[in-house]
């Protein structure tokens, strides 16, 4: 359960949204119950927040900061949609303990990266149509304590981090039921489509931002179908309530974005809204002024001067060494931790002197017998390498005594070639007188214990008559 944040509201923030190797910088400010928002300040990093240098990246923050005259610390940051990762769930009626194991296997399945990669939230809402449902929403680890590290080391306290898409809304006119929020930002555009509370589908439009000449450029054709994907993946009741696409934000490319997504309302059968500026009273701040240009920026930190929860937040939980202490020692507990902590460090060190006299003992018993070993280690080997070559069973002279009884002495049936195969099949080639006495030869190979499966492969002319023939070597012989 995400808790709200009003006991640690500040009077003021930064609202920061990386944007590729910029970050934009919005600082608000609230006083009696109203707040102001100073101009958008943008600092260029000069180097990609994922792959340059973390301590350059911080120094160059800095940097910019202090160029801008922003002394402010706290600062609430936008995530980017590339880094987000959404599902939508519906809920079965389980129990608890069940339904967090349900919805632990649905991230695991539905997610592109391991549980232990990522940082994941979770909003639980009920649609109007009626059912409950789920909204996980996942980013990173590595990607939120890389960031961490770049604002600590710029002297910077960060107070939330939240996905910039679903903290718009808090500076925006509400939408009855379901609608497409799409959002050009830095060169990218992410998707989000919601109904009333419920997150369903949260994308990062890939492709549809090309840069010409340095600038960047809608694509409409890589929009077009990026648009048809999402819609196509909607449950068909949620398609049929989709009426409205709002494209949020402010720029030259938020609305390039706009005039291709109204060229195609009529195929999608939608009404297309543009909203580029600050809303009040829903349900921000009440009494901050209207008509300011909307950034992801703004849009966390006004949420958060308001007191308001975000949506998903995605802050590290941090807890000072004070209060550490405090909560293991307070109640008088202190010389009972030390009493256990000195027990358990005397059954440690005991298992340690235990180990090292086992060990000794075991090292001097293998000094008796090591020599020993080797040697009989070497004869394995020796007999390992050896024994394919011997044959115990003489198999080879066997073969050959049987078949020279077989032959007539008279020299009637004579072998040329006899072949003696592992699998135990022997082949002969040979001449004989006539087939007479060939068959003779192979009427008394037959007779012959270990001898079975006699077959004639080859005859060629009649006198001399050449022969080939195999039968398989059988050291059990057949049953008599």
């Amino acid at each position: 359960m995400i808790e709200r944040l009003k006991s640690s509201r500040k009077p003021s923030v930064l609202g920061l949204a990386p944007e590729g190797s910029r970050i934009e910088v919005v600082s608000v400010r609230r006083t009696n119950g109203s707040a102001e928002a100073a101009p958008p300040v943008v600092i260029d990093l000069g180097g990609d927040l994922m792959d340059s240098d973390i301590v350059i990246l911080a120094k160059r923050l800095r940097d910019g900061l202090d160029a801008a005259g922003i002394r402010e610390r706290r600062c609430a940051v936008a995530l980017p949609p590339n880094w987000i990762f959404a599902l939508s769930v519906p809920l079965p009626e389980l129990a608890p303990e069940d339904l967090e194991s349900f919805l632990e296997l649905e991230a695991e399945r539905g997610f592109p990266y391991g549980p232990d990669q990522l940082a994941i939230a979770r909003a639980e809402w009920q649609a109007a149509e009626g059912g409950a449902n789920a909204s996980l929403v996942a980013v990173p680890r590595e990607n939120i304590l890389r960031l961490e590290q770049i604002l600590r080391l710029a002297r910077l306290q960060p107070v939330s981090f939240a996905p910039a898409l679903t903290e718009l809304p808090h500076c925006t006119a509400p939408v009855d039921g379901v609608r497409l929020d799409l959002l050009a930002s830095g060169g990218e555009v992410g998707l989000l489509v919601a109904n009333g509370p419920g997150l369903i589908v949260h994308r990062f439009l890939e492709g549809v931002v090309s840069l010409d000449a340095g600038a960047p450029r809608i694509i409409p054709e890589v929009l077009a179908r990026e648009l048809r994907v999402s819609l196509g993946q909607l449950p068909a009741g949620v398609r049929e309530l989709l009426k409205v696409v709002r494209v949020l934000g402010t720029g030259p490319l938020a609305d390039e974005l706009a005039a291709a997504v109204q060229a195609r309302a009529s195929t999608l059968r939608v009404r297309v809204e543009r909203v580029d500026r600050l809303v009040t009273g829903y349900p921000a701040v009440p009494r901050m002024a209207a008509g300011m240009p909307l950034s992801p920026a703004l849009a966390v930190a006004a949420r958060f001067v308001s007191g308001d929860a975000a949506s998903f937040e995605f802050l590290p939980p941090k807890v000072s060494a004070l209060q550490q202490f405090a909560a293991r020692y307070s109640s008088g507990r202190l010389m009972h931790v030390g009493i256990a902590a000195g027990a358990i460090a005397a059954v440690v060190l005991g298992a340690f002197l235990f180990q090292q006299f086992r060990l000794m003992r075991l090292q001097s018993e293998w000094d008796g017998m090591a020599k020993d070993v080797r040697e009989i280690e070497a004869t394995q080997a020796q007999l390992k390498k050896f024994r394919p070559w011997f044959d115990e069973s003489v198999r080879s002279l066997l073969v050959m005594k049987t078949l020279t009884e077989s032959f007539p002495e008279d020299g009637a049936v004579t072998a040329k070639n006899v072949e003696i195969r592992d699998v135990g099949v022997v082949v002969c080639q040979g001449t004989a007188k006539d087939s007479t006495a060939l068959l003779r030869t192979l009427d008394k190979l037959r007779a012959a214990r270990e001898v079975t499966d006699v077959q004639v492969d080859q005859l060629r002319g009649k006198s001399p008559l050449q022969f080939t023939f195999n039968f398989r070597w059988d050291v059990g012989g057949r049953q008599p």
